[in-house]
């Protein structure tokens, strides 16, 4: 039988393991797709025990850890804030992060974390989760896309001097 991921909201004590987390899964789902030296600024500013911290004490952020067999393997970011235009059902929470450590890829861990946010952006009457996705992470964008979120515009993240090109998902959960 296949052993499901437990899903816990992450507390300020987390933050230490979460930002080594954070920043091993960023590191292996992107550290080939982009130039060195933009990559490491941005994982530096991004991914410290400090900034992890003000993100979790942050009242509009909720992380999620996953738990599989005692080990932390992904963890996903829901943000509170204004959507963009294009988000029409209003109110919508950011699905700011979401991530897997590599070797747990098609384990059930992005549709375990992806759960627990829709149970909880419902139980705070959200209407529907938007995200923004690097057009280029293509196995995170098949990932939204099974999930049955839709593209509906374009963005852009600075990624150090990268200006990188997004698409734009929604999902009803209502």
């Amino acid at each position: 039988m296949k052993n499901e991921p437990i899903i816990q909201i992450a507390e300020s004590f987390d933050a230490f393991s979460l930002s080594k987390l954070a920043e091993k899964s960023f590191r292996g789902a992107f550290a080939k797709l982009n130039d060195k030296e933009n990559f490491e600024r941005y994982v530096a500013r991004s991914f410290t025990e400090k900034q992890i911290r003000s993100e979790i004490l942050d009242s509009a952020s909720t992380f999620f850890i996953a738990n599989l067999n005692d080990e932390w393997v992904g963890y996903a970011k829901l943000n509170q804030g204004v959507p963009p235009d294009c988000v029409n059902q209003i109110p919508s929470i950011e699905l700011a992060r979401l991530y897997s450590m590599q070797e747990y890829l098609g384990c059930g861990i992005g549709p375990a974390l992806m759960k627990a946010c829709i149970n909880y952006a419902r139980e705070k009457d959200f209407k529907s989760i938007w995200l923004s996705s690097w057009k280029k992470n293509s196995r995170g964008n098949a990932f939204y896309i099974k999930m049955r979120f839709q593209i509906i515009g374009n963005a852009t993240f600075a990624l150090g001097s990268d200006i990188q090109d997004d698409y734009i998902f929604v999902k009803s959960i209502i």
